[in-house]
Parts: C-alpha cells; sequence; structure tokens
C-alpha cells in the first residue's frame, strides 16, 4: 500500500512539475538562445574590428545579426539553422516549432533604459559596446502567458561593455 502511495505521488508531483513550470522554462531557454546571439554579434564586432548590428522586428516576431561597419566581412552562421536557409544571412524567428519548446514566447519591446524610448536595433562597435551613439542600456523584454498569468524576462544590454544578461522571471496577473 505504502509503494502504491508512493508512486501516486511521484506521479502526480511531476505532472504538476511538468505542467506548471514549461512556460516559464519556454521563457527562459529563449531569453538566453536571445541573449547568446547577442553576444555572438558583439563578439563578431570585438574580432573583425568593426560594427555589427541586431535589428529586432516585433511585427514578424523575428531579428536579424547582420554586419553594418565597414568593408565586407562575414556574417555569422546560424548552425542550427538547417539546410535551405540564406547563409549569407542570421536571422531568428522566436516561434516555438522552430526553437522546439512548449509554449509560444514573444519579444514584448525593445527599449532605452533610462528614458524608456522603443528602439530597433542594438549596433556594437568594435569595442563591443553600443556608444558612443547609444549612452544607456537596452533592455529587451520576452514574454509568454499561461493559465491567466503573463511571465515575463528582461534581458539588459550594457552600453558601456556590450555585455548582455538575462535577468529574474517576473509576472503579472491578468
Amino acid at each position: 500500500m505504502l509503494i502504491v502511495i508512493m508512486i501516486i505521488a511521484i506521479l502526480a508531483s511531476a505532472s504538476l512539475i511538468s505542467t506548471g513550470g514549461s512556460g516559464a522554462l519556454s521563457l527562459e531557454a529563449t531569453a538566453r538562445i536571445v541573449a547568446a546571439d547577442l553576444r555572438l554579434a558583439r563578439n563578431h564586432a570585438i574580432k573583425f574590428n568593426s560594427q555589427y548590428t541586431v535589428n529586432f522586428d516585433i511585427n514578424t516576431q523575428s531579428y536579424e545579426i547582420l554586419h553594418t561597419g565597414a568593408g565586407s566581412l562575414p556574417v555569422p552562421q546560424n548552425q542550427l539553422a538547417g539546410s535551405g536557409v540564406d547563409a549569407s544571412r542570421y536571422i531568428r524567428t522566436l516561434q516555438k516549432q522552430s526553437m522546439n519548446l512548449p509554449e509560444q514566447v514573444f519579444l514584448r519591446q525593445v527599449k532605452l533604459n533610462t528614458s524608456k524610448t522603443n528602439v530597433s536595433d542594438l549596433a556594437f562597435g568594435p569595442m563591443g559596446g553600443t556608444g558612443p551613439s547609444r549612452n544607456e542600456d537596452t533592455v529587451l523584454i520576452l514574454s509568454t502567458a499561461r493559465n491567466g498569468t503573463t511571465f515575463y524576462i528582461p534581458i539588459t544590454v550594457s552600453w558601456i561593455t556590450g555585455q548582455a544578461w538575462v535577468e529574474d522571471i517576473q509576472t503579472l496577473t491578468n
């Protein structure tokens, strides 16, 4: 009898964990992917002593890494994009099918941290930062909704160093 109760308890707790936290897990996984791509653009800017820009499109829920400096330098390669993708472009779309995640995550906003001005791009210079043209941190807001609760997670990019970090998940009750 104890063994049966223990098995039922384990199955019940496993189902609660898998259904309750998948939205937050999708959100955090997507935020880490976006932050890694921002680091990739920054690293290319430093490596090639040039400027690389990440353009965000909230309407299509996508972003693209471009070389926007002088000369003809390579765009990063997306090794996970698969065949049939234009190798001369680095475009990522936030779709649950393309990222193999259980919940849809949306890019809600790209804004400057202090002035709260919306922006659509993030340009990394040869030193890795986004200055001098931008003199405040940039914040990307990703979100997902599940069971009447909206989860969101900010990704902050330092204008001085260009370092990107993922903040803690926060919630809003609808």
